[in-house]
């Protein structure tokens, strides 16, 4: 849309509830609204309806959702900002903001205001507005639309109860006024009395005409009759009651959703009758085309409203006293509501009690995020949970780069939600601590690896090998208790139960020391549970990259001979003469390899590449252990024979336990042993990853956080 594209546009900050994937789950969500255009209004939202169309797309139902998704199409709210154009509005009116907020303005549909059915309509939610940018809806504390697209609220209608007829409400009222099926001596059938037929029954009686509510459900007449003020009720599974009603009817507004036949409706209309469908059902209808030629009746469908009718239906709301019937909830309720409105248990419309329940977090978070499988990183504002009595909160001095970080960025393994804020190889200074921590106070050095939380009652826990908990809360990309995401340490602060944070050594220098919170306890924890740390015994290390690297130098602290095991010669020198191992196996070089056969101990293999298996099982002696920490993305060949003649066992090891994390920090420092590194700044995170897909680094990228990562405006 050209008419605008020259207008400037900033971010203001805005709050509110998103679902981040197709568990349609919703959580606390910071963002960004555009600045108040020329034509546009701010407006503070008040009110918001849930809609079974919420429901859909949170769950992706319908194969069109962005996540992440902030639902809300029926809102309400007072205007606080308005632009230097806008005649419509003044600040402090009353106004709602229905199911589209933009359209071409130019086609056939938009000269006759019917912008609901233009071909390039914007949705008020999980749409792209014309300048690019996802829109988010109404669960949010406020929202920016240009005032063709919003509808003054007559004073005299409740804001609450009206909120539900800014979808609802116009979806009974326009097919109603279009079909002709509005007026005295008209006879209507209302099909289902849910969110939806409730607010028609009482349209259609404003209108003057006579309503019968048909229901698959006969404890509804009570209310259909007493407090709707219908004129008849049917049962649709009745027979009888079905066939005393054949052809008494005009027309009839189906708003079910769930699959249900079609022909005993048809019946009940007079000729020339007019079946309206506004529930979308899963399966097709079964169309018995004679009910229709016979009858000379039709079928239609309906969906919401223009801009002009819906502002002339909220008026005519106004003149009846029609309002929806709703039960209000607070945010903190929203889930639950939802799962309620999936089985039908609500009386009759959920409204959202935005302005007094939906609660800014305490601390706004920056970062950098990855929001798609191009795994590109770019800023994202979030927020973090207060700190709880329990808790620490750290600020970020350095984070590194692991593959595990490359691999969920890009979703290689299937399970990655976005976006996703990466990082668990963190260091930090503590800036705040709960009322009950006792292990950390503010200024000190701290780390945080792979987990931020585990059960801590299972056999595993107990045995302080949390990192192998079925429930243990992964610090990038998993979900806390209470259904946030968790967001990594490529970000300004981190907040972490205290029980699973590591007390930084003051000799080492903290960017050196963030990778051993991963790829430290990695190698260090398989050679202590293992037996392979003491003097005398023989060590190999597969590949000399980010985890072989410090394998090497741990194993060495730890008294044992080492030998690199590399498809390169070209590391020859760096890990004997630099990194200090005893001996050097090029694993392509036959005759190197067959002198080496049988003579160690325990193997590590950090290579995540496809590699034989076969020639480096038979450099273990009898009892020897091959330990794989390195996972390559397609299966190796694995041969059963060398095993069972040397008794030799193949196992997987990853990371470590809290209190073993803290013990190989403490021996890093009395060792003096830290990663080599290559500083970097946050705008060069991108160029990292793609250099760690490549192997070119030496031999771990650290982000320089506090110095180089900045919020955007």
């Amino acid at each position: 849309m050209t008419h605008r594209l020259g207008e400037k546009y900033q971010s203001v900050e805005a709050f509110g509830w998103a679902a981040r994937d197709s568990s349609g789950h919703l959580s606390p969500f910071v963002f960004s609204r555009r600045e108040t255009g020329e034509e546009e209004v701010r407006v503070k939202v008040l009110y918001c309806g849930l809609c079974h169309s919420d429901l859909h797309c949170l769950k992706n139902e319908w194969h069109s959702s962005i996540y992440p998704l902030v639902p809300g199409h029926e809102i309400v709210g007072e205007v606080t900002e308005i632009g230097r154009k806008v005649s419509k509005f003044s600040i402090g009116d009353k106004i709602g903001v229905g199911c589209i907020v933009d359209s071409c303005r130019a086609c056939e549909s938009c000269r006759e205001d019917q912008e609901n059915y233009c071909t390039k309509s914007v949705a008020t939610y999980n749409g792209v507005h014309y300048d690019g940018t996802v829109n988010y809806g109404g669960y949010s504390d406020h929202i920016v639309v240009d005032e063709r697209y919003a509808v003054k609220i007559p004073h005299t209608l409740p804001l609450a109860s009206a909120a539900p007829l800014l979808c609802a409400g116009i979806s009974m009222y326009s097919p109603m006024k279009y079909f002709g099926l509005a007026g005295p001596g008209k006879h209507i059938g209302i099909v289902g009395l849910g969110g939806l037929g409730h607010i028609g029954v009482r349209f259609a009686k404003a209108f003057g005409s006579k309503v019968t509510v048909v229901s698959s459900t006969a404890g509804k007449s009570k209310d259909a009759l007493e407090i709707f003020g219908a004129d008849g009720f049917l049962v649709s599974t009745d027979e009888d009651q079905m066939q005393a009603a054949m052809g008494t009817m005009d027309g009839i507004i189906d708003t079910v959703s769930a699959s249900h036949p079609i022909l005993p409706l048809i019946g009940l209309l007079k000729p020339s009758g007019k079946l309206v469908l506004l529930g979308a059902t899963e399966k097709p209808f079964d169309l018995h085309a004679f009910s229709l030629i016979l009858g000379r009746k039709s079928i239609a469908g309906s969906a919401i409203g223009g801009i002009k009718e819906t502002q002339e239906m909220i008026n005519f709301a106004a003149e009846h006293g029609i309002k929806a019937e709703i039960e209000t909830i607070s945010m903190e309720y929203v889930n639950t509501a939802m799962d309620r409105l999936a089985k039908g248990d609500v009386r009759y419309r959920f409204v959202i009690d935005i302005a007094n329940t939906l609660a800014v977090p305490a601390t706004e978070a920056f970062g950098l995020a990855a929001k798609d499988e191009s795994g590109v990183l770019s800023p994202f504002r979030f927020s973090r949970r207060e700190t709880g009595e329990k808790d620490v909160r750290l600020k970020v001095l350095f984070c590194g780069i692991c593959h595990t970080d490359v691999c969920m960025a890009r979703n290689e393994w299937g399970f990655t939600t976005y976006p996703l804020v990466p990082g668990h190889e963190i260091v930090g200074v503590v800036t705040e601590v709960g009322a009950k921590v006792i292990k950390f106070k503010a200024g000190d050095k701290v780390g945080v690896g792979y987990m931020l939380s585990s059960c801590r009652s299972c056999d595993i826990c107990t045995d302080d090998q949390e990192n192998h908990c079925p429930k243990m809360i992964m610090t990038s990309g998993g979900k806390y208790y209470d259904d946030t995401m968790t967001y990594g340490g490529y970000s300004d602060h981190l907040v972490c139960e205290e029980d699973y944070i590591i007390r930084i050594p003051e000799n080492l220098p903290l960017d050196a020391a963030a990778p051993l919170l991963c790829a430290g306890v990695t190698v260090y924890s398989p050679l202590k549970s293992h037996g392979l740390d003491k003097p005398g015994i023989h060590i190999g290390v597969v590949g000399l990259g980010g985890l072989g690297h410090v394998a090497v130098k741990f194993a060495k602290a730890m008294g044992t001979k080492v030998t690199v095991i590399s498809s390169s010669d070209g590391k020859r020198d760096e890990a004997i003469n630099r990194l200090g191992a005893d001996l050097f196996l090029v694993s392509r070089d036959p005759e190197e390899m067959k002198d080496a056969m049988g003579t160690m101990d325990g193997i590590i293999d950090t290579v995540s590449a496809t590699h034989p298996l076969l020639p480096l099982l038979g450099l273990l002696k009898y009892k020897g252990k091959f330990i794989m920490v390195g996972a390559p993305d397609k299966p190796l060949d694995l041969p059963a024979l060398p095993l069972i003649l040397g008794k030799k066992m193949v196992v997987g090891s990853m990371t470590g336990g809290i209190k073993e994390s803290q013990e190989m920090v403490d021996f890093a420092g009395k060792h003096n042993i830290t990663a080599d590194i290559e500083l970097i700044s946050a705008d060069y995170v991108n160029m990292a990853m793609e250099r760690l897909e490549k192997g070119d680094v030496r031999y771990r990228f650290v982000i320089d956080v506090a110095n180089t990562m900045k919020p955007t405006p």
